[in-house]
This record gives structure tokens, C-alpha cells and sequence, in this order.
């Protein structure tokens, strides 16, 4: 790898070296490094010979990294390491878990004589504090106590399980990877102004054949303190504890919201964004929120909150309403939401411009978190906020009725929008993007105030919004080309730029039915498209160059494939699944030619050789792909007062599913398979879904098949169950199905359709106990077989 995996906690971010090793280990709170590289070396104790690393393999997993490899004379290490990072606590969700990092170690004797094994333990301990940095060993511990002269109070300690055989504070870094065994340290600590201060842990193994040895570091601090650093310290579980308490957490967030199709690049994307996005939540000073870069920026911007709502709606409704909430305690007077605040201070810019995405993009996110939790406390709350808010994105209309901006300036200050760090470069005026945002901000406060009553504010919005979208395509469509201008520029060009920003007008309903499928048409060409997702601009274009403006003028920004795939799910889902299924597996194919970290969304790719050039994880890009694939590919419809359902499924897959996704207070399930037409079933009252396919609950926890390939969701209603068994694979598969439910004995008539034989086919020969025993079903290559329970006649 060129990198390792990313891994955080409510109040910790660990980054992982491509060596395995820890780089960095960094405080929400603070906003700085409490620690740097920690790293471990062994030698032969016997001939004092270095042990070198053979290649070895890392696992990642959603929740932790494994790192397995044998040494030189034989030993196999297995070191694993994660952030604590357990479910939280309370009504609010804010008791959560301390900051601590784990790096754990197993040493196993496979040989056949016995080992003598020197380690060293060495850490960077100065961190992001200048001046003198004080550091004490405390023997209850095994810790080294670190403290820094710039930040008095922050106490930070650097544990080991097992007492050492010698440890030390030094300048001598050499000491950490020497070519012949040091010896035993000093025992000696250092207060140091020199920047490279290390603490050194000894530990020393005698292993016979077959024997293992096993121990851990752990990381941590308090910004309040001795005492309170130190509790902390004593209150850490030990690392397997720790660690079971984590993967418990992820373990129940990932087991919700699952999208299941044909396709298992597509399962997995989903599965690792709700992995990427755990890792990212954090419990700063100002509430629940993200930065736009963790471990490099301490702040929170209000479109990437808006985005990653529309995500963490599906799992962590918690994290969402404090996010959102936070924005709608802080808008500005006059009703503009800021661009960005600081987690840690709570101090907000809005970077002088007059209007901003971030806006629109609020307004909307409100309106998600009410449909999709059914909080109606919320909404009662954030509805005159957004009033504020919509009012004011009427008053910066100009004379031709289109949102304005006014700005002249170039980068941050002179574009408004998602593309804003193009260095001398504008995009103010009137923007399609924003424009097409603010005109579903419109309707969105429309049926704010229909589901609060308030039908003359309802009224008066909807009136507004239909204007702004009649603005729009009288004065931004291009008519000759069937396409919408990238913007109007406060000088009045009329910019034709053809940018991936035209999904915009699809996306929020402003382009009608013919103009959206030519916009997504267009977006469909060759030029357009990579291996790894879509150009924010075509190849052929002339401002196109694959590092332009941080990627955002050729390169590939992977979060637009996914707002692509949502916009062409209506009209060209065959697109919509190749979209979420090559971007993601891009992370996977090749990570250290690439500059990627498998599993983990980062940020923008150079346009030509596909290396990634921006951050190893971007928070904002996974709830994005979340939302795609259970709004877009699986047809979940948020957009009205009223959730409904579409399935989009591509030609080519035959069916696809979604599991135990939260909703409305609820947890629903639902599937859509090819018989002579689609048949959508659920477990929710959809009024697209027949009433003969709707079913009461999931019973999918009582069902199990055989084998990775096959998935199953099983739908319950009173002497009835359907059961759906897809295959992932392209190839047939045989797999057994079993089932344990209280009903089983009553319903003693099956039913079958196999998508090959594309045919309902009653089983006369069933028995209850084929399905408690397991029963034996072939599903063809990306196919599904459908069983169908009742009652005798």
C-alpha cells in the first residue's frame, strides 16, 4: 500500500503509515497532534542481528488493521490496530468513548528452537507543541507522561501493557532502528526543546517453539489536566475488551441500511461508506460534526455537513440533527448560512460572499432528517430558521428573478458553490448550481410549512419556487443546445461550459423530462468518463487539464459520480451502476500505484494516470455514495411529504434489495426482482407497492444461506412469508436455505420462481422441516430464486 487505513473515534483520528506503522494520532478537541510516529523494531537478542520484516499482508477491515509478517529467524507478528470507538451513550448521544489508540502485538514461535527477541517501541512524542516538552516515566503505568511547555495542560500519555525491560527519552534516534542491538536503555526521561524527542520501550521475549507472546500500546490524553488525564488513563479496557467494544458498535451501524444487488462491488461500496463514515464522527466542543480533512483542518463547512445528512440519516440520525442543528442555531442575521465554523471555537466565516450553496443545501438537509426520522420536534424547530433562510435566498434575485452572486473576487471569495478553491477563477452571477439548489430549497420550505399547517406560507413559497424555476429555464437553458449554462458572470457572459455541474438541474428537478435525459446523455460520453468515475470536465475541453484547479478543471472528483449516478438513475441506470460500481472499486485495484487505501473514499484522482491527489479519506464523499444507492439504484424517494418507492434497477441485474433501514421510526426492508415485470415487496406501506406485496416486518435475522455469495431477505406478514435468495456471483451457485420462525408450521404450501427458468412452480413435496434442516436451492450467475409460503387452501 502507499498508505494505510484512516481510523477515528468520537474524540481521536489515528492515521496508519504504509509500513504498518502509526503516523500520527491526532485530538479533535485540540485541533493538534498529540503524538506522531510509533513504530516497532526487533532484534535477535542472542547475536544482536537486526530482524528484518519479510513482505507480509495487510487486512483491513471496516473497524481495525491487521498487518501479519514473519521476521528473518522465523517469528510471525501480528499487530493489529484501531481507535476506541464504542456506541454512544444517552439521549443525546454524548457519552462517549475517551481517546485512545491501540496498537496491538502477538509474537509467535513457529520454528523449531527456541527465540530470544529484543523490541523497541519508538515514538515521536513532541506532537503539534512548540517549547520545551517535559516528559516522566510513571512505573504504575508503564507509561511515558508527556507534557508540553506551549500547552500546560494537556497531558498526554503513551502506555505499554507489560512492564519494560528498559525504556528511555532520547535524542538519539538512530537508537530505533540500529543495525545491531542496542542493548537496554537508560531508564532515563528528559524535558527537551529539540523537535525530535523519542520515547523509547524495551521489551524482551523468550519464546519457545510454539509459543506466543502478546502485548499492546495504548494512547491517550486530556486537555483538562494531571488528574484527568490520568483517570482516563486508568478507566482505558484493555485492548481486546477495547477492541470487541468497537467492532461491537460498527458491527450494529453496519448492519443497517444494507443495499444488496447483483453487483458486489456495489454491496461493498455501500458497506465500506458506512464504515468511512463512522470513522469520521466526531464529538467536538460545538456538538456532533466532521471536518473537511481530519487531521489538517479543525473545520466543519455547511455544504458537506448538508451532504453528509443526507447519509448519516440512514444510520446515525443522532450525529445528522446535531450537525444540521448547529448550522441552524448560527445563521446570520440577515438568514445566509455560514460557509464553515470552527469545531473547536465555534467561530464562522461566510467567506464575504452574499449567498452561498451552503444555504440551499441546509434547507434541504432539514427537510431529509424530518421525512427519513419522523421528528417532529425538529422540524417545528429548524421550520422558522428555514423560513429566514428561503426569505432571504429571495431577496439576492436580480431583475431576471435568478439568485445572484455578487462577488467579483476569484478562489473562495469569488465562487459560489462546491468548486470554490480554483485559484483566479470566478463563478458568481447566476450560477445553475445554485440556483437549481435554491429553487428545490423553495419547494422543500413548501412542504415544511404543509406539514406544520401553515398553508399560506405554503402557498406563497411554492409560488416563489415555481417562478425562480421558470427564471432558470427562461434565462440559463441554452435552448440551441438543449443544455444549461454553466452561469450567467456578473459581467453578463454567458459562460457555455460544459462541467459535470449540469447534473444540478437533474438532480433538483428544474430541467424537465426531455432536457434532463439530454443532460445525462451528454454526460455519458467517452470524454467524460474514466475507469474510476467522471471528469468534472470532458477531455476535449479546452480548459481541461487533469491537476487544473485541485482536479475541479479535469480531474476526477469521485463524489460527483455518485451525485452522476443518483441523476441518471431515472433515465440510464445501466450508467447509475457502472458509476457505483467502477468508482468504488478503483480504491481496491491497484493502492499502491494509485495512492489509495482499499475500502476508503478519498478525495479527487489526476485526470490521466488515476493516482489520487487529495486526501487518503474525504468525509464527505461516502454518505454521498450511501445516498446514491438507497435513493438513486434502490428508488427510496425522500423528495415529497410522503416517502415512496421506485427501484432503478440496471437492465442486467434481476433484482436487488435493501435491509433493515431505518425509517420514520421503523426499520424496513425491501426488494424488487424481473418477473414478467418488476414487483416491488416491502415491509413498509409504500403506495407504489401493491397491496398484495406488502408485508408487516423483516424476518431476514431468522434466515440463513450457505456459502458469501448468496444473500436473503425475508418478508412476513400473518400466514404469509416471502424470502428473496440473490446471487452476487457470475456464475451459478448452489446454496442452502434455512429457517426457524414460529409460523413455519403453518404455512405448509411453496411456491418458487427461479429468475433462469422465469416461472412460479409450486413444490408439492414441501415440508416444514426442509427449511428448518436447510433446503437446497441453485440460483443462476446473478440471478435469484423467490420462495413464496402460505397457508394450505
Amino acid at each position: 500500500m502507499s498508505a494505510g487505513s484512516t481510523l477515528g473515534g468520537p474524540k481521536a483520528t489515528m492515521w496508519i503509515k504504509p509500513t504498518g506503522a502509526i503516523e500520527k494520532f491526532w485530538s479533535i478537541e485540540a485541533g493538534a497532534l498529540m503524538f506522531e510516529t510509533l513504530v516497532l523494531h526487533h532484534w535477535d537478542e542472542r547475536t544482536g542481528i537486526p530482524l528484518t520484516p519479510m513482505p507480509g499482508q495487510f487486512i483491513i477491515h471496516p473497524d481495525h488493521q491487521e498487518h501479519l509478517f514473519e521476521l528473518a529467524n522465523g517469528l510471525t507478528v501480528h499487530e493489529d490496530l484501531f481507535v476506541l470507538n464504542g456506541m454512544p451513550e444517552g439521549d443525546d448521544k454524548r457519552t462517549v468513548d475517551p481517546p485512545a489508540a491501540y496498537y496491538m502485538v502477538e509474537l509467535s514461535n513457529d520454528s523449531d528452537k527456541e527465540l530470544c527477541v529484543g523490541t523497541f517501541a519508538s515514538l515521536q512524542l513532541r506532537g503539534s507543541y512548540a517549547g520545551t516538552v517535559g516528559v516522566q516515566y510513571s512505573p504504575r503505568h508503564n507509561a511515558f507522561v508527556v507534557r508540553s511547555e506551549e500547552a500546560p495542560n494537556i497531558v498526554r500519555y503513551a502506555a505499554c501493557s507489560v512492564k519494560p525491560t528498559s525504556y528511555e527519552v532520547t535524542l538519539d534516534t538512530a537508537k530505533a532502528n540500529a543495525q545491531h542491538f542496542p542493548g537496554p536503555l537508560s531508564n532515563a526521561c528528559m524535558n527537551t526543546a529539540a523537535a525530535d524527542v523519542t520515547g523509547i520501550f524495551h521489551l524482551s521475549h523468550r519464546l519457545c517453539p510454539g509459543e506466543k507472546k502478546q502485548f499492546y500500546f495504548a494512547l491517550t490524553f486530556s486537555l483538562e489536566g494531571e488528574q484527568a488525564a490520568r483517570r482516563i488513563m486508568e478507566s482505558l479496557p484493555k485492548a481486546q475488551d477495547a477492541l470487541n467494544r468497537t467492532r461491537a458498535h460498527f458491527d450494529d451501524i453496519l448492519g443497517r441500511a444494507i443495499v444488496m444487488t447483483p453487483d458486489p462491488e456495489v454491496n461493498r461500496g455501500v458497506l465500506w461508506a458506512k464504515a468511512n463514515m463512522l470513522r469520521v464522527e466526531q464529538l467536538s466542543p460545538q456538538g456532533w460534526a466532521f471536518t473537511n480533512d481530519p487531521t489538517r483542518s479543525n473545520n466543519s463547512v455547511g455544504r458537506d455537513t448538508a451532504w453528509f445528512a443526507f447519509g448519516s440519516d440512514y444510520i446515525t440520525h443522532h450525529f445528522s440533527r446535531d450537525s444540521l442543528l448547529w448550522y441552524a442555531d448560527h445563521i446570520e442575521p440577515d438568514g445566509m448560512a455560514v460557509e464553515y465554523f470552527d469545531i473547536r471555537t465555534g467561530e464562522s466565516s461566510d467567506d464575504g460572499l452574499n449567498i452561498n450553496d451552503d444555504t440551499p443545501l441546509l434547507i434541504l438537509a432539514f427537510w431529509h432528517h424530518y421525512n427519513t426520522t419522523g421528528d417532529r420536534e425538529f422540524l417545528e424547530y429548524v421550520y422558522p430558521r428555514a423560513v429566514r433562510m428561503a426569505r432571504y435566498i429571495l431577496s439576492q434575485r436580480n431583475e431576471q428573478g435568478l439568485v445572484w452572486c455578487t462577488s467579483e473576487g476569484t478562489n473562495v471569495r469569488g465562487i459560489v458553490g462546491w468548486r470554490n478553491v480554483i485559484d483566479n477563477y470566478r463563478l458568481s452571477g447566476a450560477t445553475t448550481e445554485v440556483n437549481s439548489e435554491c429553487y428545490a430549497a423553495l419547494k422543500t420550505v413548501c412542504m415544511m410549512a404543509e406539514e406544520l399547517g401553515k398553508n399560506d406560507e405554503a402557498k406563497g413559497f411554492d409560488g416563489e419556487a415555481d417562478a425562480l424555476r421558470e427564471a432558470i429555464n427562461e434565462h440559463l437553458l441554452d435552448k440551441s443546445r438543449g443544455l444549461y449554462y454553466l452561469n450567467i458572470d456578473v459581467d453578463g457572459t454567458k459562460r457555455s461550459d460544459v462541467t459535470s455541474d449540469l447534473v444540478f438541474p437533474v438532480m433538483f428537478g428544474v430541467a424537465d423530462h426531455d432536457t434532463a435525459a439530454s443532460i445525462i446523455s451528454r454526460l455519458s460520453v467517452p470524454e467524460f468518463w474514466s475507469e474510476a468515475g467522471i471528469h468534472t470536465v470532458p477531455r476535449t475541453s479546452i480548459v481541461y487539464g487533469p491537476t487544473h484547479g485541485f482536479g475541479l478543471l479535469g480531474g476526477i472528483w469521485v463524489g460527483v459520480t455518485f451525485w452522476f449516478a443518483f441523476a441518471a438513475a431515472g433515465f440510464n441506470p445501466e450508467f447509475m451502476a457502472y458509476a457505483l460500481s467502477a468508482s468504488f472499486r478503483h480504491y481496491s485495484m491497484d493502492p499502491r500505484r494509485n495512492n489509495t487505501v482499499p475500502g476508503q473514499f478519498s478525495e479527487w484522482l489526476h485526470g490521466e494516470t488515476l493516482v489520487n491527489q487529495g486526501m487518503m479519506l474525504s468525509p464527505w464523499f461516502p454518505p454521498r455514495y450511501l445516498w446514491a444507492a438507497i435513493e438513486g439504484a434502490a428508488g427510496l424517494d425522500m423528495s415529497s411529504r410522503t416517502p415512496n418507492l421506485k427501484p432503478r434497477p440496471a437492465r442486467d441485474w434481476k433484482w436487488l434489495g435493501v435491509r433493515n433501514l431505518p425509517l420514520r421510526g421503523k426499520h424496513i426492508s425491501w426488494f424488487a426482482v424481473r418477473l414478467d415485470a418488476l414487483a416491488v415487496y416491502s415491509s413498509y406501506p409504500f403506495d407504489s407497492v401493491d397491496e398484495a406485496c406488502r408485508y408487516d416486518c423483516d424476518i431476514s435475522d431468522a434466515l440463513h444461506v450457505t456459502g458469501e455469495e448468496a444473500v436473503v431477505i425475508g418478508l412476513q406478514r400473518d400466514g404469509h412469508i416471502i424470502i428473496l435468495i440473490g446471487n452476487t456471483l457470475d456464475r451459478t451457485v448452489t446454496t442452502a436455505l434455512s429457517l426457524d420462525h414460529p409460523q413455519l408450521d403453518r404455512l405448509r404450501r411453496l411456491r418458487a420462481y427461479n429468475s433462469l427458468r422465469s416461472e412460479w412452480v409450486d413444490v408439492p413435496q414441501y415440508r416444514p422441516e426442509h427449511l428448518r434442516n436447510g433446503y437446497a436451492i441453485q440460483v443462476d450467475r446473478r440471478g435469484f430464486c423467490l420462495l413464496e409460503l402460505s397457508m394450505e387452501d
